[in-house]
Parts: structure tokens; C-alpha cells; sequence
């Protein structure tokens, strides 16, 4: 268990009794603390309606606006270069800014590796003001499944990557903060991040990590990110991935309770586990063109019952995960499946209790 973190002991759907202890269908129920998870958020199917034949706006405004409806912390939207066209996710997070008033607008995630850098922060700064502030960002390298296309249109080697976005990173972080030190690049000229305005939040918006839990990975997390976002199938794994990178930002002098720890999850609700199992299975081929058992062994998927899914989000909670972006794995019933998600995940994740 993540010694950061105490032992889960239920994942409630109900009101639970003043009893210090009871078992009924198979719940545990034990009095205890709530679980003070950061925020749980939805992923906006771009890349989806983009499949679809639609770059329209309007509907995804909508669902953003039904996000916030629903009492969501956050909504999100993901990217890519050329690989898996949709809509530029900077451009589409300006107008669900102006759309929404309350809740966090973020990437997830950004592929700042496709991107030059002092050009982008001027993007992010912008895009901070418009959200008034509201703005977090995954940021990521393009991985897993690269696309060969995506490697070839962008003018480094893949090897490159990480290496170039660690240095934005730092260099954005640096200049937000009001540090006036010495811009350090190996690859870019990045005196011109001085000459930009501010963003709208203090030391502008978090980053966190989009990657897996590989040991160079969770070395970066630790020591550069504000955050982590994973696509790590197994808690176990996620739980080992996360002790890592609060050992490395202890190792780097950073705070590891400063940080967030999030997970990129794609859910399928209904009472029918086979139905949403044909529905997975559809989703993965049309979108990944790979069958749903290989992509379960890169990124979590979940296909079930909403009390069952919250039983299966409780694991990674039990693994330190403290936010959660729900993509909605359906091209034809999302609508439905994010209706199931706020009527019954998000209130019994919120509920969750430790003792």
C-alpha cells in the first residue's frame, strides 16, 4: 500500500449507518474520513465526433456546459498532431472556457513535443486569461502508440522528446514564477518567454505528466511536473509508479503533497457487462484500430454496472489516485453514459471513505 496514503475500506453507493462497523452486500461499511479526492473530470470527444464526420462547435460547448450542469470539477480535451486528427484542443478550450464559469478546463493531453515552445506559452498564457485562471494542463510526449506519420512530421528525433518538453516545462515554470535566472536550453532560444505577458494564475496554471510508469518517467514527474497522469492498467502498478515519483521529488527537494495524482480512465456504464463489452470492443477498433484485449494492456478501460465502476475506480484511489478524467467509451451512447456517470459515480466517488 502507498504509505502515503491510508487503507480503503469502502466504496459506498447509499447513506451509511452510525454503525461503527456493518456488512451487507458485500460492502464493508466502517466510519471513517472522506477520501479528499482533487476533482473528477470529463474527457470532450473530439477525436470521436471528428470520426464521426463533425467539427462543429456547438455540440461539444453543450457537453462541456452539461459537465459543469452535472456538478463535474473538470473537463478536458485531448490532442494529436496528425495521427488521430480532431480539433486543436487550445483553440476548442478557449470558446469552453468562455462557455463555462466554474470548472477547470485542461489538456489531457497536450503533445508539447509537436510544438515550438515560446510560441505555445504565449498560447497558454492567453488561454490561461480567458478560463480567468481556470486552466490546467497535462502535457505529454505523443506516447503510447506513436504514429509514424506524427514522428516524421515534426522536425527532431522521437529520442528528442522528452528532453525538449521537460525543458519547457522548466523554462515556463521559471519565468511564471517571476524567476529572472538564466533561461538553460539545449534546444531552443527561449529569451522571448521574457517578453510575454503573464498567465492569470500566480505561477501560472499546473502541469502534469501524461506518460507511464517507467523508471525515466516517474524520475521526470517527480522532478519537474506538478502532477501525473498515467495510462496504467493495473492499481498495483499505479501505486508503485506513484511511491517512485514522491521519492524522486523528495530526492529533488520538492513537496510530494504538492502534487496531484491523477488517471486517464475510458468507462462504458450499463447493467449489461457483455453489451459493454461489444461496446468497448467497437470503440477500441474504430479508435485505435486494435482489438479491446490488446488495448487493456496499455490503457484502463472499464465496462459495467455504475456500482461496479466505482468499486473498480476505488482501487486506484486505494493506489493514491486523487483525480480522475472519465472518457466516455462509446461513439453513439456517450450522452447516456456521462447522464450514468453524474447520476451515480460521481456522487459514491466523492462519498469514498478511509479510516
Amino acid at each position: 500500500m502507498n504509505p502515503l496514503y491510508p487503507k480503503l475500506l469502502i466504496f459506498p453507493i447509499g447513506t451509511v449507518s452510525a454503525a461503527t462497523l456493518a456488512v451487507q452486500d458485500d460492502f464493508v461499511y466502517l466510519r471513517g474520513f472522506v477520501v479528499p479526492l482533487k476533482g473528477i473530470g470529463v474527457l470532450l470527444p473530439t477525436r470521436e465526433t471528428a470520426m464521426l464526420g463533425s467539427y462543429d462547435f456547438g455540440p461539444l460547448l453543450d457537453i462541456a456546459r452539461q459537465v459543469e450542469d452535472h456538478g463535474f470539477d473538470s473537463v478536458w480535451v485531448g490532442d494529436s498532431f496528425v495521427a488521430r486528427p480532431r480539433l486543436e484542443p487550445l483553440t476548442l478550450l478557449s470558446s469552453v472556457a468562455t462557455a463555462t464559469s466554474r470548472i477547470t478546463v485542461g489538456t489531457a493531453a497536450l503533445i508539447a513535443s509537436t510544438r515550438e515552445p515560446v510560441n505555445l506559452a504565449h498560447s497558454l498564457v492567453t488561454l490561461d486569461h480567458a478560463a480567468s485562471g481556470r486552466l490546467q494542463l497535462a502535457i505529454g510526449t505523443g506516447s503510447p502508440l506513436p504514429v509514424k506519420s506524427e514522428d516524421d512530421a515534426v522536425p527532431m528525433s522521437y529520442n528528442e522528446r522528452a528532453g525538449r518538453v521537460d525543458e519547457a516545462v522548466t523554462a515556463w515554470k521559471q519565468v511564471w514564477s517571476g524567476d529572472d535566472g538564466e533561461l538553460k536550453s539545449n534546444y531552443w532560444d527561449l529569451r522571448g518567454l521574457r517578453e510575454q505577458p503573464p498567465p492569470a494564475q500566480a505561477g501560472g496554471p499546473q502541469m502534469w505528466l501524461a506518460s507511464g510508469n517507467t523508471p525515466k518517467a516517474v524520475a521526470r514527474a517527480g522532478r519537474y511536473y506538478d502532477g501525473w497522469m498515467p495510462l496504467v492498467p493495473d492499481p498495483a502498478d499505479y501505486e508503485t509508479g506513484w511511491a517512485a515519483i514522491c521519492k524522486a521529488a523528495e530526492e529533488a527537494g520538492r513537496a510530494p503533497d504538492a502534487m496531484t495524482p491523477s488517471m486517464f480512465v475510458t468507462i462504458n456504464l450499463t447493467s449489461d457487462a457483455d453489451r459493454a463489452r461489444a461496446e468497448l470492443e467497437d470503440y477500441t477498433q474504430r479508435y485505435y484500430r486494435l482489438p479491446l484485449g490488446t488495448m487493456s494492456r496499455i490503457m484502463p478501460f472499464f465496462g459495467g454496472s455504475p456500482e461496479d465502476c466505482v468499486r473498480w475506480l476505488g482501487e486506484y484511489v486505494r493506489a493514491g489516485a486523487r483525480h480522475f478524467v472519465l472518457r466516455m467509451g462509446s461513439f453513439e451512447n456517450g450522452a447516456e453514459h456521462l447522464r450514468l456517470t453524474a447520476e451515480h459515480v460521481l456522487p459514491a466517488l466523492r462519498a469514498l471513505q478511509i479510516d
